[in-house]
C-alpha cells in the first residue's frame, strides 16, 4: 500500500474519539488528587470540631478555609466532567453562534484543571468584550480549536516554558483573530510547517504520526475558511488564526 486517502472529517472523526478516550483517561487519573485531598479536609474539620479549647469564632474561621479549599476542588472537579461531557455529545447539528471568548476561557481552565500544564504557567489574557460570534463551519470546528491549544500546551512543557499569552480581536475589516504568543519557545520545523502548510520534506515524514492532531486541527480550520499565520524569535513564537468576515447575529 503506496498511499491511503482518507477524508478529512473521517479522520476528525477519529481524533476526536482518540481525543475522547484521552480526555477520560487523564479525567479518571486526575480524580484521585482532589478526592484524597478533600477527605483530608474533611478529617482536618472534624478534628477541629473535637476540640475543646478553640474559641467558636476561631473555630468558624479554621471551618470556613478548609470548606473553601474543598468547594474549588469540587468546582475543578466538576469543570472537568462538564467539558467531557460536552466534547462527548459532538452532533452533526452544531450551535449556529460560537463565542470565541468564552470557548477561550473554557479551554484554559480545562488544560489547567486537567494537568495539561503540569506546572505552573503564568497565563495572560486579553479577550475583546466587543469581538462578535462568529458562525462555525463545521461540527469539529471547537475540536480543530481544542486540539490546537492542547498542542500548543504541550509544546510549552517541552520547552520549559511558563508564558502563554492569548488574546482576540478583530482587523479593520472585521475578521475576528487569535493571537497566541509562546514566550521563550521555538516549536519544532514539523509543527512551524504544518501551521503554515509549507511543503513537507521526506526528512519530515517520521515526525508526521506524532503531529497528526495538529495537521487534522489545522486541515479543519483552513478548510473553513481561517488563514494561519506563524513567526517567531529568540524571545517565542507567535501564532495568528484569522476566521471568515461572516459572522453570526447576536
Amino acid at each position: 500500500m503506496e498511499s491511503l486517502q482518507v477524508p478529512v472529517y473521517d479522520l476528525a472523526r477519529l481524533c476526536h474519539l482518540a481525543s475522547l478516550g484521552k480526555l477520560l483517561g487523564g479525567l479518571i487519573h486526575n480524580l484521585n488528587s482532589p478526592l484524597h485531598s478533600m477527605g483530608m479536609q474533611m478529617d482536618v474539620i472534624q478534628h477541629f470540631i473535637l476540640q475543646k479549647d478553640d474559641p467558636g469564632t476561631v473555630l468558624s474561621e479554621k471551618i470556613s478555609a478548609r470548606l473553601a479549599q474543598m468547594n474549588e476542588e469540587f468546582e475543578n472537579l466538576s469543570n472537568q466532567i462538564r467539558i467531557a461531557g460536552m466534547r462527548a455529545d459532538l452532533q452533526e447539528s452544531y450551535p449556529e453562534k460560537f463565542n470565541l471568548n468564552n470557548f477561550l476561557h473554557q479551554e484554559l481552565q480545562f488544560l489547567k484543571t486537567n494537568l495539561h500544564f503540569k506546572h505552573n504557567v503564568e497565563t495572560t489574557t486579553e479577550f475583546s468584550p466587543s469581538l462578535r460570534a462568529i458562525a462555525p463551519s463545521s461540527p469539529y470546528f471547537s475540536l480543530a480549536l481544542s486540539l490546537l491549544l492542547e498542542r500548543v500546551a504541550e509544546e510549552l512543557e517541552n520547552a520549559g516554558s511558563r508564558r502563554l499569552f492569548l488574546a482576540t480581536s478583530e482587523n479593520y475589516e472585521g475578521h475576528p483573530i487569535i493571537s497566541i504568543r509562546m514566550d521563550g519557545t521555538i516549536p519544532p520545523k514539523t509543527f512551524r510547517d504544518i501551521l503554515e502548510m509549507n511543503p513537507l520534506l521526506p526528512g519530515d515524514l517520521p515526525h508526521i504520526s506524532e503531529e497528526i492532531n495538529l495537521l487534522i486541527s489545522v486541515l479543519l480550520l483552513r478548510s473553513g475558511g481561517a488563514h494561519i499565520e506563524t513567526n517567531g524569535n529568540d524571545q517565542g513564537t507567535f501564532i495568528s488564526i484569522r476566521f471568515p468576515q461572516k459572522t453570526s447575529s447576536e
